[in-house]
């Protein structure tokens, strides 16, 4: 018991310690290469951004890639590439000798991005676009192991999210990462286990009365500059943004 005790505090204490607010690239946007790729990743890592965001999705075989689109059309290229079928249907073997993304990059593995991105010192916002394996797990704690207070963990799946909470209880290191719930719109509703929440809207009253619970707060996907004024005098923790460094020029503008 105490030593739980323990790391509830060291826990609030790494919360309250919380760097605010601060812009996260989402999907590492921003910096002249395409979307959730190593050269948008390596870029934004380069430009020292605060906050860079991605998202996983799993192929049959359980490998796991870094995509954001549940089918492959959007972004790709390639004359045998399946364009229409779902990443969750298809084996890494057919996406990797059939797809390319459209700068010409293959689609990132997760490995590889935290290989790119452990290199710098940003927060990493892993989505969690359908699950999270067991090699998910030992892969964060591979190249964060002394950093974990770098690393976010967000979806909008609540079974997802359970699953990394649960894993708390086998492993000291994730109690050290953020869990935080994305929602739409914030109208009620506690957030028990999770450390924070990351909503499309919500009203300054619930921004203050999260934070006062030791939660931290972010708004997403906010481009405009009268939107992420906005949201910053509501106070919240950090803003994900395709406009990070129009972002951080308003935060330092406001400071």
């Amino acid at each position: 018991m105490k030593k739980i005790i323990l790391i509830t505090i060291s826990f609030i204490l790494s919360l309250s310690s919380l760097a605010a607010p601060f812009c996260v690239a989402h999907r590492a946007i921003g910096f002249g290469e395409l979307e959730n790729s190593l050269s948008a990743f390596e870029a934004a890592g380069r430009a020292n951004a605060q906050g860079i965001e991605f998202d996983l999705l799993h192929s049959s075989d359980g490998k796991t890639l870094v995509y954001h689109d549940s089918i492959l059309k959007r972004l790709t290229l390639g004359s045998t590439c399946p364009v229409g079928k779902k990443i969750n249907d298809l084996t890494s073997r057919e996406i990797g000798e059939n797809c390319k993304l459209k700068n010409g990059e293959e689609i990132p593995s997760f490995e590889n991005t935290l290989k790119v991105l452990s290199k710098y010192d940003s927060k990493i916002f892993i989505e969690l676009k359908d699950t999270i394996t067991n090699s998910d797990f030992q892969q964060i704690k591979k190249f964060y192991f002394d950093r974990p207070e770098n690393v976010f963990i967000i979806s909008f799946s609540q079974e997802a999210l359970k699953k990394v909470i649960s894993y708390r209880r086998t492993d000291e290191f994730f109690n050290q990462i953020r869990v935080i719930r994305l929602k739409k719109i914030v109208y009620f509703g506690k957030l028990g286990n999770y450390d924070g929440i990351d909503a499309r809207y919500i009203r300054k009253s619930k921004v203050k009365k999260y934070q006062r619970q030791g939660k931290i707060v972010g708004v997403f996907t906010k481009n405009s500059k009268r939107k992420i004024k906005k949201y910053l005098r509501k106070g919240v923790d950090f803003i994900t943004t395709n406009k990070y460094q129009r972002c951080e020029n308003i935060i330092h503008s406001m400071n």
